[in-house]
């Protein structure tokens, strides 16, 4: 007759309580290991916005701005807020809900206090993590 593998195992007697704490430890080890490992996976994914692109019109005071931000899922992750600065005082604070395209998030605004020789900038926040800033001088 084949001897069952628990019949091959040491001899020893643990306690119930002990069995217990041990079955436990483990299955609480595996859930934590599991949130990490899930939590990694997903700011693996996340990263802020790789450039921004500004123009800005003098004539037609208009400042458009291209951010681009590479996602599988624009629902999910997205640009979710864009701030414009003139001369170092935030200006316009864009609140949105999700993004253009799977490749860039493009925005524009009427400045028309800007004149030449002013510093407009253009803030990209991504909703999981990250955020990128870039500036241009006003030029006719």
């Amino acid at each position: 007759m084949k001897e069952s593998i628990f019949e091959s195992w040491p001899k020893e007697e643990i306690s119930r309580r002990q069995f217990v704490k041990l079955c436990a430890f483990g299955i609480g080890s595996l859930a934590a290991n599991s949130l990490l490992l899930s939590s990694f996976s997903s700011t693996a994914s996340a990263h802020p916005p790789s450039d921004i692109k500004i123009t800005y019109d003098f004539y037609t005071k208009t400042l458009k701005a291209v951010i681009t931000h590479k996602v599988s899922d624009v629902k999910k992750h997205f640009i979710n807020k864009v701030d414009v600065g003139l001369n170092g005082k935030k200006i316009i604070s864009h609140a949105i809900s999700q993004q253009d395209n799977l490749i860039s998030q493009t925005v524009s605004y009427l400045i028309p206090d800007a004149k030449t020789g002013d510093v407009l900038s253009v803030e990209a926040y991504c909703n999981i993590s990250g955020k990128l800033e870039k500036e241009i001088k006003v030029a006719k």
